[in-house]
């Protein structure tokens, strides 16, 4: 039976509910694709007074993103967050699905499935998204050039707030070695990566172990956050992997991820900075930092203590 979320609903995806969660994916043969412009004043386009939650929806429940989005950025103007002429390329908050399956980008979207990330976000509006727009599950007050979780030893935490709803999300990778990888997270308190982005390290990986003949021994994921590359290697068939990551959140949701993936063994967990990870020898270590981040010294000590380095 699949784990609860902390919200009392099905959010936490495992392999028992993950082919169903896949399936909800798609739409019907009903849905109708309507394309909003996208550099228009979103009040030019619309009725306001028609927008509400069942606007354009179809019989199976789906509405198109752009209706979904138009809804919500209706609200935002309404509530003087945005421009009365906001426009949806302009003036939209960052849509996260609760659900990233590999590549699959539906453009038809099911009631709470949701989270939506603004700088300008209130309570006042985030409890009005909840309750008019089905299809929002959550609201992030925070800007998308934020990086969330912790660089290193001198950086501060930082998480962005929740103001309603649920942000527990979900990436579903594919493989090249025919398994998937299933990554939960709270999106409040981990950085932004949706599945085909995970996926493409996951490639890079996998290719970098076939064209340089590495002994499925002993790897060091580094820094290794909610544990997708470290997890990938465990399923490649390496003998142990040593996660680490200076965030302690990272290493509590590494530990939920472990047990949704069914592994159990052939790991060893550390909540420290790199710097200060005592190993004397490595088979191949995976350094992923943060975009922007200086990992000169991380980097360097890898390559000391690995036959191989892969920076990814």
């Amino acid at each position: 039976m699949s784990k609860k979320c902390s919200c009392g609903k099905n959010c936490i995806t495992d392999f028992e509910n993950l082919d169903e969660k896949i399936q909800k994916l798609y739409e019907c043969e009903n849905c109708e694709d309507i394309q909003i412009k996208k550099f228009s004043p979103l009040i030019e386009l619309i009725d306001f007074d028609e927008l509400d939650g069942n606007y354009k929806k179809c019989s199976c429940g789906k509405r198109p993103l752009d209706v979904v989005m138009s809804h919500i950025l209706k609200i935002m103007i309404e509530d003087e967050i945005v421009p009365k002429k906001a426009t949806l390329r302009r003036n939209s908050p960052v849509p996260l699905s609760e659900f990233y399956y590999s590549s699959f980008n539906p453009q038809f979207i099911n009631e709470n499935t949701l989270i939506l990330l603004h700088p300008d976000f209130t309570p006042k509006t985030a409890a009005k998204l909840m309750t008019e727009v089905p299809e929002v599950k959550g609201i992030l007050k925070g800007s998308p050039q934020e990086t969330v979780g912790q660089f290193n030893r001198q950086s501060e935490i930082k998480n962005f707030e929740l103001l309603a709803g649920c942000d527990m999300q979900t990436n579903v990778m594919r493989t090249l070695i025919n398994e998937k990888i299933i990554i939960n997270k709270k999106q409040s308190q981990h950085h932004i990566e949706v599945a085909p982005t995970t996926e493409n390290k996951l490639i890079k990986l996998h290719n970098y172990i076939k064209n340089n003949d590495i002994n499925p021994g002993t790897a060091i994921d580094a820094m290794c956050g909610s544990g997708a590359l470290g997890i990938y290697l465990l399923k490649y068939g390496f003998e142990k992997v040593i996660f680490n990551d200076i965030y302690p959140q990272a290493i509590s949701n590494l530990k939920e991820n472990l047990e949704v993936n069914g592994i159990s063994e052939g790991y060893e967990i550390n909540n420290k900075a790199f710097e200060d990870l005592k190993v004397e020898h490595t088979d191949i270590c995976i350094v992923d930092p943060f975009p922007k981040d200086d990992a000169e010294e991380i980097i360097e000590k890898a390559e000391k203590i690995a036959d191989h380095t892969i920076i990814i």
